[in-house]
């Protein structure tokens, strides 16, 4: 008796186990996986080039509180914190770059903004740095500026 009582205990803990290793639990981290990281870091930086071009602020919740922001050379405190957005309006994103390093991942961006009305628009390049936190992948540096057109 008592070993079918050690063996079914065994088994219950198992095929517990097993479950719990196909269904993470809610806010459980999963492992790391390099393609789903990258694809989850470039949807983090354009959500946010996105959102900031909107004049959003749902652009914040992709931020590690107290972000910084440089543009041009010049820290930035209030929107719009991307060079060459100029005020609500549309971003396209040109080009994205990533690289991964553990729970540490940097962006380099180019952008394309438009306002509204159609009458303004302008090209951006930024580098971002994130970091990998339990809620996801979070901005904590962002470094932009405007490119010049070619003439």
């Amino acid at each position: 008796m008592r070993r079918w009582r050690a063996a079914s205990g065994a088994l219950a803990l198992a095929l517990t186990l097993a479950a719990c290793a196909r269904h993470p639990a809610p806010g459980a981290v999963l492992p790391y996986d390099p393609l789903r990281e990258t694809a989850l870091v470039r949807d983090a930086a354009a959500g946010f080039i996105g959102a900031e071009a909107r004049g959003d602020e749902s652009a914040d919740t992709l931020l590690v509180p107290g972000a910084d922001f440089i543009m041009g050379g010049i820290p930035v405190t209030s929107r719009p914190r991307l060079a060459g957005v100029l005020g609500p309006g549309q971003a396209t994103v040109v080009d994205l770059r990533t690289q991964l390093a553990g729970d540490f991942a940097w962006v380099v961006a180019v952008y394309d903004w438009a306002d509204d009305g159609g009458t303004d628009s302008a090209r951006g390049r930024a580098t971002m740095i994130l970091e990998r936190r339990s809620a996801g992948w979070r901005i904590r540096h962002v470094h932009s500026s405007t490119v010049a057109p070619w003439r």
